[in-house]
């Protein structure tokens, strides 16, 4: 008999309290996140309850420093202010800013969970950081007496409702959205705190966004090994372009089928009059007992026509709305006129939004954003972001630094 390995995540802008006492694992699998946003992978054993946290702490400066450069990419493109240093210590110590509000959104959780099996899935959603919100439980279980009275006896707030079957209830789901949000899981899915409000900045931040997949993990493993897991090392936003081959409603069965558990559609009753923008958001998260794809990316397809615009991150980013004849867009990047580097976006003819700019610029000039002012060059800047991440996750968990550290490369933290 295996004895699972645990899958879980720990926030490296706190303590590393997630990792006191998981329970009876051989190992575990830790997710790095950084304010709720994921980074990359650790491995490490389990003794009395309690996994490596050395080991775990010298994976994450060996192998994922470099990842939280990412998000300090992105705050500088959002700022217009290239850095004056490589300060990681800032961006751990400062939340990032809160939703300031939101549309209404409708949880519904497809299910066919037992009453006895319900309850994590349910609290969870009543501890989602976002309001306002509406949520629905679509029972297709062989329980239904049970469920309705879980939910009418302990969760009154959360609607009841049923579908004579599964595949009727992603269907009976969209019948009961009363928000301009229609987000949708599963009873035996645990969700992040953050899954609805993450989920809901990509909508509000982009009007032709129709569709937002976040990232899905197992609650175990049976083995450990990290086969059928996401990739990371950085998580990235990824946008797509969907065609609507024919419905609408055609269009959104297929997102329904694909995603799973984790899945957010903008008004899935309105009919759409052409193709639509769809985003995977990994730092929306939800644990379910089997893993969904990652992402619901369309078929790739060839660029046709090409189009050049130039931006300047000094005078902030605005929409590209004039390149609707092209498949492919490249950014010829400047701050205050002094050359960044070149981004490219296979938009199809979309309008692309500032975030969707940021994105593609953090994500392919992450070393060129960072170092514009400083000019130390990339192997430096690494080495640089390694020493700030360790110099702060050390010193607040109390490790000798040299154990910490030890096993981390001469020349800074290796390519992720």
């Amino acid at each position: 008999m295996r004895t699972p390995t645990a899958v879980l995540d720990v926030e490296i802008s706190g303590k590393f309290t997630e990792l006191n006492d998981i329970g009876d694992f051989v190992g575990a699998l830790v997710l790095f996140r950084l304010h709720g946003r994921p980074l990359g992978w650790g491995a490490a054993p389990v003794t009395d309850g309690r996994p490596d946290r050395g080991a775990l702490v010298r994976q994450l400066l060996e192998q994922h420093a470099w990842s939280c450069a990412l998000p300090l990419a992105e705050r500088a493109v959002s700022s217009g202010i290239p850095p004056r240093a490589i300060d990681v210590g800032s961006m751990l110590m400062s939340q990032p800013p809160a939703l300031p509000g939101g549309p209404l959104v409708t949880v519904a959780v497809c299910s066919r969970t037992p009453a006895s099996h319900l309850q994590p899935c349910l609290d969870s959603l009543l501890a989602l950081d976002y309001a306002p919100l509406d949520l629905v439980l679509v029972d297709a279980s062989d329980d239904r007496a049970c469920v309705e009275a879980l939910l009418r006896d302990h969760y009154p707030t959360i609607r009841y409702s049923s579908a004579p079957g599964s595949g009727a209830a992603p269907r009976r789901a969209i019948a009961e959205c009363r928000g301009d949000v229609l987000g949708l899981t599963h009873g035996d899915a645990i969700v992040d705190r953050r899954w609805v409000s993450r989920m809901v900045a990509v909508f509000l931040a982009d009007p032709d966004v129709m569709t937002v997949t976040g990232l899905t993990l197992p609650r175990s493993l049976d083995r450990p090994m990290r086969a059928g897991l996401p990739a990371g090392a950085p998580f990235c936003r990824e946008w797509s372009r969907v065609d609507l081959d024919s419905s609408q409603a055609g269009a959104m069965q297929k997102v329904l089928e694909r995603a799973g558990a984790n899945v957010a559609l903008w008004q899935p009753g309105t009919p759409a009059t052409g193709p639509y923008t769809h985003v995977f958001e990994p730092a929306a998260l939800v644990r379910a007992s089997s893993v969904s794809p990652a992402s619901l990316a369309a078929a790739r397809r060839a660029p046709m026509t090409h189009a050049e615009r130039s931006v300047d991150l000094a005078s902030g980013l605005l929409p590209i709305a004039d390149a609707g004849e092209a498949d492919d867009l490249t950014l010829n990047v400047t701050w205050s006129g002094a050359a960044v580097g070149t981004a490219n976006i296979a938009h199809h003819g979309a309008t692309v939004s500032p975030l969707w700019m940021s994105d593609a610029i953090a994500q392919q000039l992450t070393v060129e954003v960072l170092d514009a002012r400083l000019g130390l060059g990339e192997h430096v800047c690494r080495a640089l972001l390694t020493a700030d991440l360790a110099r702060h996750i050390v010193g607040r968990l109390g490790f000798d630094a040299r154990s910490a550290t030890a096993a981390s490369p001469k020349n800074g933290v290796r390519a992720a």
